[in-house]
């Protein structure tokens, strides 16, 4: 299940055995404790946990999972990084018993980054408990989370606030709903309105460094040079970051070279999104933008942009090597 899905099947009757795999730890996390809200778990008296990185012995943790209640009125056993049981060659028969056949007063929560569905392990929990997948969000794919998110705050955003958001959001390497989740918690402690404006978001959330350079490529995609130009020279004052301006523009060139070829294919507007692994909105600005562009142009800047990058590393360049790609660029 996935985790809407997921939450909301925890609404009905509880299970006695739970697996959540995947890479997106905030639906995990949010997973896990709402299991434990729903079983009233006393961490004291109740709760047993295993980390399977510590290489426990597979003979503990089935007796902890078929032990009678001592102290509290249940047992609950949380088994993290669980991959092993969920992976490989693995067999257990004792394990697979008692999972088959769960005590009345016992509950297992399993935890892995990765499980193959093709193994006995993933095929017994889905027959007897629950899975919730947990992979992470695609930009495309943000949307039903931030409703449900400003749902939650009693917020809504206006259309240049959701612009925005889309802006920041669609450039950034991956999608990590932890940081998303406290950046807009910290924007509705400081917005009294009910509706976040784009003003808001600016003053409120914490701009990576992605995104504070993302002005660089919006001023090339403009064919601004002067601006471009001064953008660079700002970078320049840090070496560090002129090698990520160098980066950004490589990604942006990449995207935009990749936008050109899906849309000789008949692949245009937000239809790019799930090709390009973008949020909808910001893939059809960049095929706008890729539009501008002769592929020859894109193809050879490529290449100028490894150069450049081997000789700002090397220390057999400086700013000058970017410039001249700006330039070019802006020139089109």
């Amino acid at each position: 299940m996935k985790f809407n899905e997921f939450m909301s099947a925890l609404d009905g009757e509880i299970k006695h055995v739970y697996l959540l795999c995947g890479e997106e730890k905030f639906f995990v996390d949010r997973a896990r404790e709402k299991i434990f809200a729903r079983l009233d778990v006393d961490p004291k008296t109740e709760l047993t946990t295993f980390d399977g990185n510590t290489k426990p012995a597979i003979s503990a943790i089935i007796n902890a999972i078929d032990s009678m209640p001592f102290f509290g009125d249940k047992i609950v056993v949380l088994v993290k990084n669980a991959e092993k049981i969920f992976g490989g060659d693995f067999k257990s028969p004792r394990l697979e018993s008692v999972l088959g056949d769960m005590q009345r007063k016992n509950f297992v929560i399993f935890t892995a980054k990765t499980a193959d569905k093709r193994r006995k392990f993933y095929k017994l929990v889905s027959k007897v408990g629950e899975i919730l997948e947990a992979d992470p969000l695609r930009p495309w794919e943000i949307g039903d989370w931030l409703n449900a998110k400003l749902k939650s705050l009693g917020k809504t955003m206006t259309r240049d606030a959701l612009q925005h958001f889309n802006e920041r959001l669609g450039i950034l390497p991956e999608i990590s709903l932890w940081h998303l989740n406290n950046e807009l918690d910290k924007v509705a402690l400081n917005v009294t309105a009910r509706q976040i404006t784009a003003e808001d978001l600016r003053k409120n959330l914490l701009t990576p460094p992605e995104v504070s350079d993302f002005a660089l490529t919006d001023a090339v995609d403009d064919r601004k040079v002067q601006k471009a130009l001064y953008l660079l020279r700002l970078q320049a004052r840090v070496p560090a970051k002129l090698l990520l301006a160098t980066a950004l523009l490589v990604r942006h060139v990449r995207q935009l070279i990749r936008a050109k070829f899906f849309m000789a294919r008949g692949i245009k507007g937000r239809r790019l999104g799930e090709p390009l692994e973008m949020n909808p909105y910001i893939a059809q600005k960049v095929g706008t933008k890729a539009e501008t562009y002769p592929l020859k142009l894109l193809e050879s800047v490529f290449v100028e942009l490894a150069d450049a990058d081997f000789k700002l590393k090397t220390g057999r360049g400086g700013v000058e090597v970017l410039e001249r790609i700006v330039i070019k660029l802006c020139r089109r």
